[in-house]
């Protein structure tokens, strides 16, 4: 189950507009199963990253995980992924499915699972 989501999240998330074919039913679906097997969720702003690649990332809004306000460290990249460092003033959603959370969980702010954990957040209130 978690190999599924995964491969969802990563054909999800490699261009956004990759998603716009699948029906607004398969991505809800993936992303209440993302949330539900991930560690944490939090979209947040990277406020520092020290020379080794570490970032700390202040909460923005929590979705399961650390509190709003809380800051988080991350590391830079796995060898097992391709994307950028944390870079200073960066906003993305990170989803950790791990302990150790690394850049090769951040996800750009125009994730499609990041509108769907703000419509549920805010049904849920």
């Amino acid at each position: 189950m978690l190999l599924a989501v995964l491969l969802q999240l990563w054909i999800f998330s490699t261009d956004a507009s990759a998603c716009s074919c699948f029906p607004p039913e398969v991505r809800a679906r993936t992303a209440q199963d993302a949330l539900r097997q991930a560690r944490l969720a939090v979209y947040g702003r990277v406020i520092e990253v020290d020379a080794g690649g570490v970032a700390k990332v202040l909460v923005l809004e929590s979705f399961k995980g650390p509190a709003g306000g809380s800051v988080i460290e991350a590391g830079p990249p796995a060898g097992q992924c391709e994307v950028l460092p944390f870079a200073v003033g960066e906003e993305a959603l990170v989803l950790s499915f791990s302990e150790a959370v690394t850049a090769c969980d951040k996800h750009p702010p125009e994730h499609f699972m990041l509108e769907i954990f703000r419509s549920n957040a805010a049904s849920a209130r």
